[in-house]
Order: C-alpha cells, then structure tokens, then sequence
C-alpha cells in the first residue's frame, strides 16, 4: 500500500512540473505576442526590414535608407541635450568600434539619429559628435521626417518639461541597431551590453 501510494505521489509531481512548464511557455508567448506593438520593444522590430526616410546629415546634406546601403551600420537615436544616456550609448558605440580587429571598424557606419530636430541642427549635430568616433554620421531634420524614421524603426520618444532642467528633455527608447549591408537587422543592443559583447558579437555576425 505504502509503495503505490509513493507511485502516486511521484506521478502527481511529475503531472505538477510539466504542467508548470507549459503554463510558463504560454505566459512567455502570451508576453511576446504583447510586446510586439510596444514602441521601442526589441520583439516591436522583424528581423527583415526597411525603415524609409530622408533626413540631413551633419554637413546638411540629404540622406536616406539608401545612402549608406551595402554597409553595416550601427545607429542610435537620441539627442545632444541629452545629460546622461545618449552620451553613454554614443561612448559605448565608440569603444565597441575601437574594440574591432583592425580595419573592420571602418567597415561600420555608426550613426546617430536625432529625436529632437528642434534643437538638433546639423552643426550642433556635427559639434557634438566631435566627441565620439570619427566615424559618426548625425542625421537631423524636419519634425515631421524624423517622425517618420522613428515610426519606421519602431522608437518611442516624447518631449517632457522636467522643471529640474532650464530646458525640455526628451523621453525615449535606447537600443542600439546593428544593420546588414542588406539592410536586414541583425542585432538590437540594449543599454546593459558592453562594448566588449557588442564588439564581440558585431565580429561573429560580420565573420559568418
């Protein structure tokens, strides 16, 4: 009696785990399903896509989705007035590059796409970015085609007034996207990733 009884017992564990298991596999699907139209979610951008925009650089001319096609390209979007998180990002893009084998860094366009055109100017864009990588493409414009480049890359921002502040800030998503020449995504950075794991990872997708 007391061994079917310890037969029992173990079925009804076992039953227990599997069933916990598939309950956590739904939820998981359940969540990844929510967040696809989240904005600035990782699952909120397909692995394949082409967001469509014309911007200016830093030196005022005009670029678009096509400009820097058949390149990597590695791009931000963020702010100059931005005290902590932009500047932190543009530094983390830099040292990633600088952490290459040689010459496979200027095989990447890093570039910094601007959620703020009314401050950002393409000078202020092309001063600020004297700071980082000299490699740095800063792409600014109407508020109207950044909209539209944000709407294709699936970025959050809002302009909050933070009395903290003698001016606007901006609220926004921060990942760091890193595009095939075929303008495939291949990787979405977030802000806990190093330079060394971006730099690292950057190698083994350019290496395959």
């Amino acid at each position: 009696m007391t061994k079917k009884i310890s037969r029992l017992q173990t079925f009804r564990i076992v039953f227990a785990c599997i069933a916990l298991a598939v309950l956590a596999a739904l939820a998981v699907g359940y969540f990844a399903t929510q967040n696809k139209g989240v904005p600035g979610s990782p699952l909120a951008v397909a692995p394949s896509f082409v967001p469509e925009y014309e911007l200016v650089n830093q030196d005022g001319q005009i670029v678009t989705q096509d400009t820097y096609a058949g390149e990597y390209q590695l791009v931000y979007f963020g702010f100059t007035s931005c005290p902590e998180i932009c500047p932190t990002e543009l530094q983390k893009m830099t040292l990633a590059l600088q952490n290459l084998p040689e010459g496979m860094e200027n095989e990447i366009v890093p570039i910094l796409i601007s959620v703020d055109p009314e401050r950002d100017t393409p000078d202020v864009m092309k001063s600020y970015l004297e700071s980082f990588h000299p490699n740095f493409r800063g792409f600014t414009g109407t508020e109207d085609s950044v909209d539209k480049a944000m709407e294709g890359f699936k970025v959050y921002a809002s302009r909050v007034d933070d009395p903290n502040y003698s001016d606007y800030m901006m609220n926004h998503s921060s990942y760091i996207y890193f595009i095939a020449p075929n303008g495939d995504l291949l990787k979405l950075y977030k802000t806990e990733d190093t330079p060394d794991f971006i730099a690292a990872d950057m190698q083994s997708f350019m290496e395959s």
